[in-house]
């Protein structure tokens, strides 16, 4: 019976694969097993009698991208064929929510098909299940024997009700996943019927969703490969010796492989003594065997279940020393963006979210995002009333905080992206008792599962080990960055009125050359060198005030073109391109000029040579003209790049931008540097 759990987000399906003995059952499930993603699948527990032959089931525990937000787990088993172990098959088939008949394709085995599906008919009745309801497919293995039934005599055997059947042959793969997704789409349709919240109408199909399934269990839709002998399990040391036998009324210690765990049972003979007659005996006998079998099941299932939670923590040990780490990292200088994304990687993954980003506060301006992943730019931070309603949900939060599209009209739009709609975002906090230190933000989409309580307690564990040292990363910044508003300061203060003696000279040097030029007896080469001189002279002068007017806080502004400005710094190193739509600017040209080539010397020392192409363009957008000044070496940065912070150039360049009414985006050590000034 499916386990649908609204609070975790998470269906459990039960997909029993049924079939006469030798039939290719546990084949189908080792082979799932190995070629299973990791991360994907779970442990393989197999109950074996002491002829290794299966006795219970065969248990793999599978984690599929869920649908409608929801996790999908299946929980995949498959009943031993042989006839002593009816009242076990019987057992498994209780609360099961799909099958997977398999068929053996052997000439000679033609009864035992017949019999195994009449008895799995009867045992679904049992139950009170419909066996003409449930979710069905036939897979008809072993079609490389010499010889086969005819899948056309199968059908007219076995398949009356036309279901879906896949020819296989398990020990080379080939039907394995196709059966799978098969019995994958008729139960994700049978969900959908039976739960609205499942629907999937509006989304992919179910035969759709369930390749999609394939891709991320297995990387692939279809296997083949040679078979290979089996490999005998290691047994555990503290296990007998196999020649001999256990002791009564005990069971051997579980063997082992790699995700494979076989728990072999031989459960004690009765007392002579106390043997029953008759159909006495007949009863308790059965009453036996259920019971054994039940407390089989019960060992399977809680095997599965230690090891899950022993993965589980160290799953969680292991991320929280990958946070620590990067704490470490950005300690020992590593620039922040570089520090966060393995951070941001990390708790995407717990989330189970392909999107996300982390955003850094920034005093007096929105945040900005320090890190993306799957994202270009961070459709949030994009939209103030967006921006807004999330940062009022989490204001005082102190754990994961889940805000949905359908709740908020602003964060609706934001999210409804071109070409990919998103329906929710979590927002983790890093939190201090000196306030918020970051952001991680990750977002889903409408038929992502969402994470549930564990996954979000885990995600609370993040913060701690990283949100001190965001605020000790921050407190530096803070440090240093009045150090060099002091030195800025002093060097103003000491330069201010030096610039003032300058202008005065220059005014006073351009008077008395005019005073000498208008005197009759003045020679005519002076004149001459007097109409050279002067241009330049008054150049001297304009670049003067400008200067002495940027030092008082003031700006000096007229009609700039662009093309001018920029034709200054043309050479065969540097490139220009301008957008005509980016003719003019209002701005001071002799601060400009300084910005640009503070800018343009940043970007080279970042480079690592004074002799970097560049590559300089100018375009119109909606908050103004754009001037971007980006390395071109073809090589990128080299990797032993030390951390590289705003130098005294690049704060001279942003506080000339923000006297004209713009801004200075550094885009960091790879990045491009954007000055935006107000359009004439």
């Amino acid at each position: 019976m499916v386990e649908l759990n609204h609070r975790d987000r998470t269906i459990k399906v039960k997909l029993v694969y049924y079939g006469p003995p030798v039939g290719g059952k546990t084949t189908n499930l080792q082979i799932l097993h190995r070629c299973a993603e990791a991360r994907r699948r779970g442990e393989l527990i197999s109950i074996n009698s002491a002829q290794d032959r299966t006795i219970l089931f065969d248990l793999l525990p599978l984690r599929t991208p869920g649908f409608r937000g929801f996790d999908l787990r299946l929980q995949v088993l498959a009943v031993p064929g042989q006839a002593m172990y009816s009242a076990t098959r019987r057992l498994v088939l209780k609360g099961a929510d799909s099958l997977v008949f398999v068929a053996n394709s052997a000439l000679d085995r033609w009864e035992e098909n017949i019999q195994s599906l009449r008895e799995m008919t009867q045992n679904l009745v049992s139950h009170h299940l419909d066996p003409e309801a449930m979710p069905l497919v036939f897979q008809y293995n072993k079609r490389d024997l010499p010889q086969v039934l005819e899948i056309e005599a199968l059908d007219r055997a076995l398949n009356a009700r036309k279901a879906e059947v896949v020819p296989a042959i398990a020990v080379r793969g080939e039907g394995v996943l196709e059966t799978l997704g098969a019995i994958l789409a008729r139960t994700v349709h049978d969900l959908a019927t039976r739960y609205a919240i499942l629907d999937v109408k509006e989304g992919a199909p179910a035969r759709q969703w369930a390749e999609q399934a394939l891709l991320e269990l297995f990387g692939r839709t279809r296997l083949s490969f040679e078979p290979k002998a089996p490999t005998a399990p290691r047994i555990d040391s503290a296990a007998p010796p196999a020649s001999s036998p256990p002791a009564a009324g005990s069971s051997p210690p579980p063997a082992t492989t790699a995700g494979y765990t076989v728990v072999r049972v031989a459960p004690p003979p009765a007392p002579p003594e106390e043997a029953p007659r008759g159909a006495t005996a007949d009863a308790r006998a059965s009453e036996l065997v259920e019971t054994y079998a039940e407390a089989s099941a019960q060992l399977g299932t809680a095997i599965t279940e230690l090891r899950e939670e022993r993965d589980t923590a160290h799953q969680r040990l292991g991320d929280l020393r990958k946070a620590l780490a990067s704490a470490q990292s950005l300690l020992g200088g590593t620039p922040l963006e570089a520090a966060l994304e393995p951070v941001l990687a990390l708790m995407s993954r717990i989330g189970g979210a392909d999107q996300a980003a982390f955003w850094i506060p920034q005093r007096g301006a929105p945040p900005h995002a320090a890190a993306l992943l799957g994202l270009e730019t961070d459709p949030v931070l994009a939209s103030p009333a967006a921006l807004r309603h999330v940062s009022e949900a989490v204001t005082r939060a102190s754990r994961p905080t889940l805000a949905l599209a359908a709740e908020n009209l602003d964060l609706g739009q934001a999210l409804d992206r071109p070409g990919q709609r998103l329906a929710a975002l979590l927002a983790v906090p890093f939190r201090t008792p000196g306030g918020l230190q970051g952001l991680g933000v990750l977002y889903y989409g409408p038929d992502t599962a969402r994470p549930g309580p564990e996954a979000l307690e885990h995600l609370a564990e993040i913060p701690r080990a990283l949100s001190a040292t965001l605020e000790l990363a921050a407190t530096l910044q803070t440090v240093k960055a009045a150090e060099r508003a002091l030195e800025l300061a002093l060097a103003g203060t000491a330069s201010l009125s030096g610039l003032e003696h300058l202008v005065a000279s220059i005014e006073s040097l351009r008077d008395r050359l005019g005073e000498i030029r208008k005197r009759p007896d003045a020679p005519a080469w002076f004149t001459e060198q007097y109409v050279h001189l002067a241009p330049a002279l008054a150049a001297a002068l304009n670049d003067g005030r400008s200067l002495l007017a940027f030092s008082r806080g003031e700006v000096r502004t007229e009609t700039v073109y662009l093309e001018d400005l920029l034709a200054e710094l043309r050479t065969p190193e540097v490139t220009v391109e301008l957008d005509p739509s980016a003719e003019t600017v209002r701005a001071d040209a002799a601060l400009l000029r300084v910005a640009l080539h503070a800018i343009a010397d940043e970007v080279r020392s970042r480079s690592g040579a004074n002799t970097t192409p560049l590559t300089i363009r100018a375009g119109a957008w909606s908050d103004g003209v754009r001037v971007a000044v980006r390395s071109a070496r073809e090589d990128g940065m080299p990797p032993e790049s030390p951390m590289v912070t705003a130098g005294l150039g690049l704060g001279l360049a942003r506080r000339i931008a923000e006297l004209h009414g713009g801004s200075l985006h550094d885009g960091g050590v790879a990045g491009e540097v954007v000055m935006t000034l107000p359009a004439a």
